[in-house]
């Protein structure tokens, strides 16, 4: 069992794969307006995506991290990623795999490589999870509540306004289908409905956005901590806790994804390797 739970965590953390604001002050108003505007202009963009989790499970520690480099084309959708992941104290048996997505007509053809060679699947959306970085800029700027300023910043040579806030009900519903909780959760013999049943002890995400004057966000980071720990105890609960032994409890220090952006408009295209698009469905 201890075995299996362990595995859980590990699905839960390596799938990658989040209306209307209140209280905004005038100032932090018109950024998040400016930046809507802006964002909704730009081509192309480049991302960092770091997911960083650290457990305890017991006496264990588990500490993983999660890395993608991205380069993306907004419409038609095309992107370019190389993914990562890996625990800390065991970075032999680190994943990378390469991918490329595009969107032709209403499909999404996602083309991926983890050194077994090219792997052709069809996608929604939603199911780019974390990766598809302009979906979620755009949804983070029109669901951030509360949103307060919390001073300038600069992001490389890029003096910012870091903007604190929370998400909350369905853009944090999003985050969480798209996290991968819910296909992990399975599992382990979890049902949908009983994981969205979680969804009411967590009171909203912890997000910063990073805004420059030019209205563009060039760095976002979600606090994940809280939604994995409540998904871990009602996991146990749900499993029988008696199946447990107290040295399995499971204690998470911290979680959060963080994004950094660059090149808006001014990406590299690319081509997608011939051998990638000949890959059988």
């Amino acid at each position: 069992m201890k075995q299996k739970l362990r595995y859980f965590c590990m699905a839960m953390i390596a799938v990658m794969a989040f209306a209307g604001c209140s209280n905004k002050d005038s100032d932090t108003a018109a950024l998040l307006e400016k930046a809507q505007q802006k964002m909704t202009e730009i081509t192309s963009l480049q991302a960092t995506m770091t997911m960083n989790v650290k457990m305890t499970m017991g006496s264990e520690e588990i500490s993983t991290v999660t890395s993608a480099d991205i380069a993306a084309f907004v419409e038609p959708l095309k992107m370019k990623l190389d993914v990562s992941s890996y625990m800390e104290k065991d970075t032999d048996q680190k994943t990378i795999m390469e991918m490329y997505v595009q969107k032709n007509k209403n499909e999404i053809n996602v083309f991926s490589n983890a050194g077994t060679g090219w792997v052709q699947t069809t996608a929604e959306d939603s199911s780019l999870g974390q990766f598809q970085i302009y979906d979620n800029i755009s949804g983070y700027l029109s669901a951030i509540d509360s949103p307060v300023s919390k001073g300038t910043e600069k992001i490389g040579d890029v003096s910012t306004v870091r903007v604190k806030g929370i998400l909350k009900g369905e853009t944090m519903e999003q985050i969480i289908e798209e996290s991968g909780l819910l296909s992990s959760a399975q599992s382990v013999g979890i049902s949908e409905a009983q994981l969205k049943e979680m969804y009411s002890e967590i009171d909203g995400l912890p997000l910063t956005l990073w805004i420059g004057e030019d209205g563009l966000v060039y760095q976002y980071e979600t606090d994940i901590k809280k939604l994995i720990q409540v998904v871990m105890d009602k996991t146990i609960a749900l499993i029988g806790a008696d199946q447990f032994d107290e040295d399995m409890k499971i204690s998470v220090q911290s979680a959060n994804i963080s994004v950094r952006c660059n090149e808006f408009d001014n990406v590299e295209d690319f081509e997608i390797p011939a051998e990638a698009l000949a890959a059988k469905q």
